[in-house]
């Protein structure tokens, strides 16, 4: 979960990848400020913006319109300390910030700008029929070196004011801050709790329906989705094989939805998705060797495995406190292990200030029937302390202190250790 030169990115092309990714987000964030006229510093009504999920209502326009937005993350983050020790091609003690990304802080001297940088710009494209629009989005990240990717490409229908189809490349929202997760003025943290976000596959290609009702006094959102989705290099496998290693993923048969429930201060939300995972492990780091070696996969049968993920999420926001809570379980038939994940997080308004605690663990569950070893599972936890100043209605800073703990197996491999971080970041929504 780190990341130090005998990576596939020299340092000076890391050092220049960075600072030429900063120097663009400089440029866009001093030019959003010139072109937009913020009133005084205010906490936003809303303690998780709805920013990245679009309106679905239907429009008005008799011409070809074009909405467009963007949000930056400038972050910077230092270890403090932790295990110190050698693990496949990094260096630690290491803090994976986001798995599906390969965003680690390693043991490297001095601040690092990477991991939880990123900016992304969206778009919509409302057509001369009210009811048809194409939303696009970019995102350019500090873990990748500034390389833009396409995250969201699809299409909308609305069938009227409460249904909508869309079709096309979009996030996968298996979790509560699935669709947002790139938005880091939407979050109350630094960066999301690792245990529980960041997994191989972030994003599907297919085609999903929405609807919004009144269900007596409660609000509803619901949103069936099916699809599939191919990683052809893995960032997440990275973390678990070595930064120069290569791995292709495949998820096919994504079948599920979500329903979000919300009535004055309580909001819930309740999550399933299934597929058919297979992983194609071309090769991995050997740390004996120093060198990489073909691959294979003792966690997978051969043609794959089918999973199904359970998730539910319970918030509260009553007065001056937030209470947020999440619960993930992966059934993993025909392998080894299945995953559990949780988080639950305390936080207090004052103004236009924010301090909130988090907790969050993860830990694999051996399945012995399938060949499961119990004393070869992943576990770890984290602790996180987040205070956060809000600038404006659409800009703020914030400073974490993340305290993670190894508590994997005494026969799991990678492990990475324990981890101190501190981290700052300035979020920006235009």
């Amino acid at each position: 979960m780190k990341r130090i030169q005998k990576n596939k990115i020299s340092s000076k092309k890391y050092f220049w990848s960075c600072s030429n990714f900063l120097l663009f987000s400089l440029a866009l964030l001093t030019a959003s400020i010139v072109h937009t006229e913020e009133s005084n510093a205010a906490t936003p009504d809303m303690a998780i913006p709805d920013i990245a999920i679009p309106d679905i209502s239907i429009p008005e326009p008799s011409k070809f319109t074009f909405n467009g937005s963007g949000f930056l993350t400038a972050g910077a983050g230092k270890m403090l300390g932790g295990t110190r020790q050698s693990v496949l091609d990094l260096r630690c003690p290491c803090f994976t910030a986001d798995y599906a990304q390969n965003a680690i802080y390693d043991d490297r001297s001095g601040i690092q700008f990477g991991p939880d940088s990123k900016l992304g710009l969206q778009g919509t494209v409302n057509f001369p029929n009210p009811a048809w629009s194409v939303t696009a989005q970019a995102v350019s990240r500090g873990s990748e070196g500034g390389e833009v990717n396409l995250e969201w490409l699809y299409g909308t229908y609305r069938l009227n004011d409460s249904t909508s189809i869309q079709f096309g490349r979009k996030r996968l929202p298996i979790l509560f801050y699935s669709d947002s997760q790139d938005v880091g003025f939407a979050l109350p943290w630094t960066h999301l709790p690792p245990q529980q976000y960041g997994w191989e596959v972030v994003n599907y290609n297919g085609i999903n329906i929405q609807h919004v009702d009144q269900l007596g006094s409660w609000d509803v959102r619901a949103n069936m989705l099916a699809g599939h989705e191919r990683v052809r290099d893995s960032g997440y496998w990275k973390v678990y094989r070595g930064q120069q290693s290569r791995t292709r993923v495949r998820w096919e048969n994504i079948f599920g939805g979500n329903v979000t429930l919300a009535k004055d201060w309580f909001e819930a939300r309740l999550s399933y998705i299934q597929a058919k995972t297979t992983r194609n492990n071309i090769n991995e780091w050997d740390s004996g060797t120093q060198t990489l070696i073909p691959s294979t996969d003792p966690l997978l049968a051969e043609d794959g495995s089918r999973q199904k993920i359970y998730v539910a999420a319970f918030n509260v926001d009553y007065e001056n406190w937030l209470l947020l809570t999440e619960f993930l379980h992966i059934d993993r038939q025909a392998a080894t292990f299945n995953d559990f994940a949780s988080r639950v997080g305390l936080i207090r308004r004052m103004g236009e200030w924010e301090a909130g605690i988090n907790w969050s663990e993860y830990y694999g569950k051996a399945v012995v029937g399938a060949g499961g070893n119990p004393q070869g599972q992943e576990s770890h936890s984290n602790r996180s302390l987040t205070v956060r100043h809000y600038l404006s209605p659409h800009s703020d800073i914030k400073i974490q202190l993340d305290y993670q703990r190894e508590r994997g197996g005494v026969d799991w491999t990678p492990k990475y250790g324990h981890a101190r971080l501190l981290t700052l970041a300035y979020d920006r929504i235009f």
